[in-house]
């Protein structure tokens, strides 16, 4: 009993994937993304090149040939026949297999380069699927902040439309008691500042649900599918000071698609050796083994009569072959250096885009670090001159408009904390990926489906 509860445990399924949080999400991406998955097909296409060139390397031309029929019976030899080959009495069945081979010697690094081109053809392939990966995880962050963004703005415009209510009581408490606290003009801010509460509230409802459908769509799955662990955008945690010299060294080193351009550029060299190569004479060994046997035919003994039906040889050569079409060789060289020169200045100009995009990721970053901690000082502010207003309506020192301001400004402060905060996480995940972080991999702890 306890053997089959063992065994009913270890073949059930993975846990369905939801609710999700960043690092679920993040692994599902790698897994579910066609992006990535298109990249992936590319790799598998480049390790194949690179399994013919090695089998290259070895017996390239390599045929066996077996062939069977009917054969005309011949008895006697050249000198003397005892019947004629017109005839088709004696018929019986023949067999003949013929193998050659031809097995490249040295070819002035011919197939080596075509080896190595191959090889970096795979790594190239490896490292887009790396850059790849990091960009899809880089949307997926964004969209998962992105979600609790607006979750946090709907968030505070509830509270908002609940102060907004008491706000009302306490208007019409004053209009009833008639103590002039408050006027029409007053009754005016506070519908205006319902219809503003309105457009916020649709906007961020309408970016949730875009969120919510652009992440579903990343991960693979319906939007009605999509469950999210209810994160908190202020409370995730803040990124360590970046200095902009080893961010752009980090890039430099650690970028897939500059690496990535790095492999295509030995690709290219070894294609320009092996077009070196191909204008100088190939050295070969080739192998022949001929059998062939009919029993209704006499053996030939003499080494000038050949008889197909009745055969056996074999033989080994080494040879030299040469391309004499140099012209043809000779253009095929220059345009192998020519696409090598792009990719060099290709690379240069990459370089210099990748430093661009490091100094804008780190000042991006600075920037948002800054708009925070600005964010969470007007927050502190805000709250206070709100409580100070509210006790002073209520005992009434202030008018409601003051209230309202004071209000207005404590509802700014939190949707701009709650903004900036955002920013910071998606500008350090910017960061992360002009620089080359390892995005993350990995099997989610959950069904893929």
């Amino acid at each position: 009993m306890l053997t089959a509860l063992v065994a009913l445990l270890v073949a059930a399924p993975p846990p369905h994937c939801g609710p999700l949080d960043l690092d679920t999400a993040l692994l599902l991406a790698g897994r579910r993304s066609d992006e990535v998955a298109i990249r992936e097909s590319e790799q598998a296409a480049a390790e194949a090149d690179r399994s013919l060139a090695r089998a290259a390397r070895i017996l390239p031309i390599s045929t066996a040939t077996l062939i069977t029929g009917p054969s005309p019976g011949a008895r006697g030899n050249v000198l003397q026949a005892n019947h004629t080959n017109r005839s088709l009495r004696d018929l019986a069945p023949f067999g003949r297999i013929e193998v050659d081979v031809v097995q490249p010697i040295y070819t002035w690094g011919q197939l080596g380069a075509a080896s190595d081109a191959a090889e970096a053809g795979v790594k190239a392939r490896t490292l887009l699927v790396q850059d790849t990966l990091a960009q899809v995880q880089l949307r997926v962050v964004q969209l998962f902040w992105g979600e609790a963004l607006a979750r946090k703005l709907l968030a505070i415009a509830a509270d908002v439309e609940s102060a907004l209510t008491e706000v009302d009581k306490r208007m019409a408490e004053s209009v009833a008691s008639g103590d002039g606290g408050v006027n029409a003009s007053d009754r005016y801010r506070v519908e205006l500042f319902k219809g503003q509460l309105h457009v916020r509230k649709a906007d961020a409802q309408r970016g949730l649900e875009q969120t919510r459908i652009g992440l579903a769509a990343t991960l693979g799955m319906a939007p009605a599918e999509l469950e999210l662990v209810q994160a908190n955008v202020l409370e995730a945690p803040l990124p360590p000071t970046v200095d902009a010299g080893a961010a752009r060294a980090d890039a430099e080193h650690r970028r897939p698609d500059l690496l990535a351009l790095d492999q295509a550029i030995a690709a290219r060299q070894a294609e320009v050796r092996a077009n070196h190569g191909a204008m100088l004479p190939q050295i070969f060994a080739a192998g022949t083994f001929v059998f062939a046997y009919a029993p209704n035919r006499d053996l030939q003994l003499n080494p000038w009569v050949n008889d197909p039906f009745n055969q056996l040889a074999a033989g080994a050569v080494i040879g030299l072959r040469q391309n004499l079409a140099f012209p043809l060789l000779s253009a095929q060289v220059e345009k192998a250096e020519a696409e090598l020169a792009t990719l060099e200045r290709q690379r240069s100009g990459l370089l210099r885009l990748v430093q661009v995009q490091v100094d804008t990721a780190v000042s991006d970053l600075a920037a948002a670090q800054a708009k925070q901690t600005a964010a969470r000082t007007a927050l502190t502010a805000a709250r206070s001159w709100f409580r100070s207003a509210t006790l002073n309506f209520g005992v009434g020192v202030v008018e409601a408009r003051d209230l309202l301001e004071a209000y207005g400004g404590y509802i700014e402060s939190q949707v701009g904390l709650a903004q900036s905060s955002y920013e910071v996480i998606v500008n350090r995940a910017r960061l992360d990926q002009v620089t080359g972080a390892q995005p993350k991999r990995g099997e989610p702890q959950c069904s893929e489906r």
